[in-house]
């Protein structure tokens, strides 16, 4: 699979200058490519290219945002025109133009995130404002939870994550992640999917903090819809792989219960880098009752200064009836990744049902 920052491709940079030629006649597209791919872009990682792209833009449209904000809208309109959608994401450097060019705008360069956000997320140029007018900037983000469009709305939870990837960290909101509880009581039953997905993830984050603050905003809330508990299904989720006894409970995971006859068997104890692990896991349950659980596995991977990461893996969920047994094969690929590095040595992996921990088994990662 090709890397993501390879999407800006010789084609699409002239293509974006063609359009950018329309706003600005003094832009000639071969010349706005030829700066975009000025040495070093090769080496040049996604964030970095995003970043030329919004600087040889500067460049072109220096002063204040006062003044660059029309050519903003005016280049949107004209890729909407040739049926670029909303909510592209290579386009999220045109929020970057707003980081450099509006800090000291704070008002003008809200209006220009709260159109540019829909049609690109401005959800980590919100952050450099954060930096530098942080109470003026939670105060915009309040009103923006309220907004009529739902991207906007959005950038109000995205933006505002304690722990948003890639975003830039800000401390006082790890600090005090209940920063933002009035907004996400805002949105958490948002009628937008995306906004609500949103929600969870700032409610995840929070979890990671402070699991209390989760526990206790989510403790009331289920019950009104299964789309609704869903999402607070995914808000609770770094709980619920914690095996979080109040989360677990709340999906009516009983983490007393135990299996009778469980048998946890590892395929092939050795294997190579590129290649499967497989298992089986087998159980009965009781005589006597109806059992939901709550089926997991999880990997230690071996680091590379000899401790171990955890990661846990769902295998979903079941109804038990009573007598039931149950028998699940498994394969988990240890094929490269970009998020992983994997090394040789000694692995385990481990069963986890309603919490619960069964079964630890060691393996053998060898190069492939």
């Amino acid at each position: 699979m090709e890397p993501l920052k390879e999407m800006y491709s010789r084609e699409w940079v002239l293509g974006l200058g063609g359009h950018l030629s329309r706003v600005d006649s003094k832009i000639n597209p071969l010349e706005f490519q030829k700066q975009v791919f000025a040495s070093p872009w090769k080496e040049m990682e996604l964030k970095e290219r995003i970043n030329r792209l919004s600087d040889v833009l500067v460049q072109y449209w220096q002063g204040p945002i006062s003044q660059i904000y029309p050519n903003l809208i005016k280049l949107i309109e004209s890729l909407r025109g040739d049926g670029i959608s909303d909510f592209n994401f290579p386009y999220i450097f045109l929020n970057d133009i707003v980081t450099k060019s509006g800090l000291d705008e704070f008002e003008t360069s809200m209006k220009v995130l709260e159109k540019v956000t829909v049609f690109s997320s401005a959800e980590f140029a919100i952050r450099f404002f954060y930096k530098h007018h942080f109470d003026k900037t939670l105060k915009q983000m309040h009103h923006w939870s309220k907004h009529k469009e739902p991207m906007v709305r959005r950038l109000a939870s995205e933006g505002s994550r304690p722990m948003l990837p890639w975003g830039m960290g800000i401390p006082e909101i790890k600090k005090n992640p209940e920063i933002h509880l009035s907004i996400l009581e805002t949105l958490w039953n948002d009628k937008d999917e995306i906004v609500r997905r949103s929600a969870a993830n700032h409610l995840n984050d929070i979890s990671k903090l402070n699991p209390d603050i989760v526990l206790a905003f989510c403790k009331t809330k289920f019950g009104r819809s299964q789309e609704l508990d869903k999402n607070l299904k995914h808000a609770l989720r770094t709980l619920l792989k914690k095996g979080n006894t109040k989360a677990l409970g709340f999906f009516s995971y009983d983490t007393k219960w135990k299996p009778e006859k469980i048998k946890f068997s590892v395929l092939n104890k050795e294997i190579k880098i590129g290649s499967s692990l497989e298992f089986t896991i087998s159980f009965n349950q009781t005589p006597k009752d109806k059992t939901k659980i709550r089926l997991e596995y999880k990997i230690g991977f071996l680091l590379s200064n000899g401790s171990y990461g955890y990661k846990v893996f769902q295998l979903g969920e079941k109804l038990l009836l009573p007598n039931d047994k149950i028998t699940i094969s498994k394969k988990h690929s240890f094929a490269p990744i970009t998020t992983r590095v994997y090394y040789p040595g000694t692995h385990t992996i481990s069963i986890i049902l309603n919490g619960n921990e069964y079964k630890s088994q060691k393996f053998e990662l060898k190069r492939g």
